[in-house]
């Protein structure tokens, strides 16, 4: 409810933390800076992907990334959320975004929801090599390029046109990954931050499924349309 006067004490109800962590915005930066947020507990969303404005209630692809906490055991709740005590395990140094968050009144975070947003550029441009690997995975994976690959449209025999653009997108994806790791020494952890969630999960925001079916990896059109 967006209004003045309502009650600003949480109840603890949880269902904002069971909706998703919070985005980062610059002044949360000494959070991750100082290991309060480690970088590890976080994930990217990357320019273009699909997402749901939760202030909005739409799907819209993204304008800018964003940096987020990430989600417990595969679901949308926060990581730091803790269930049993309906409290926040960093509550001291929680983000801006749950700092300003109000239920009730919707006005203050909505003042501040799209500006002045945390970067991967901003935590990372410091890192030896790192941010260069970072704007190559970003220029061979781009969402608007795969996009427009998949409005190409499909053969006669339902195989995409760009099929194998798509697929060796894919697969540099899935090797940078696992070289970031095996060569660079790169946490495991901190892929989803530094390269984004996995294409084979987010490619389902075009409609399309990777299958695999007798030994072999294809494209499928899928019923449903998904998104953060």
């Amino acid at each position: 409810m967006n209004g003045k006067g309502h009650d600003t004490v949480c109840r603890r109800c949880g269902i904002c933390c069971e909706k998703g962590g919070p985005g980062l915005h610059h002044e949360d930066s000494p959070l991750v800076e100082n290991g309060n947020i480690p970088a590890k507990c976080l994930y990217t969303i990357r320019c273009g992907e699909l997402v749901r404005d939760d202030i909005r209630g739409s799907l819209a692809p993204l304008a800018e990334e964003i940096v987020k906490i990430k989600g417990q055991a595969g679901k949308w709740t926060c990581l730091f959320y803790d269930r049993q005590e309906h409290g926040c395990r960093i509550y001291d140094h929680r983000p801006i975004e749950c700092r300003v968050l109000n239920c009730r009144d919707t006005g203050p975070i909505e003042q501040i929801y799209d500006k002045a947003r945390l970067t991967r550029r901003d935590l990372l441009t410091t890192v030896a090599g790192l941010w260069e690997l970072v704007e190559d995975h970003e220029r061979r994976c781009s969402y608007a390029q795969l996009g427009a690959w998949v409005r190409e449209g499909t053969l006669e025999n339902d195989a995409f046109k760009q099929e194998e653009a798509i697929f060796e997108t894919l697969r540099y994806d899935a090797h940078i990954r696992q070289l970031a790791v095996e060569k660079g020494g790169l946490d495991a952890d901190l892929l989803p931050f530094v390269f984004g969630r996995p294409l084979t999960e987010t490619i389902r925001m075009f409609g399309i499924d990777l299958i695999k079916r007798n030994g072999a990896y294809g494209l499928v059109r899928s019923r449903v349309r998904q998104g953060k």
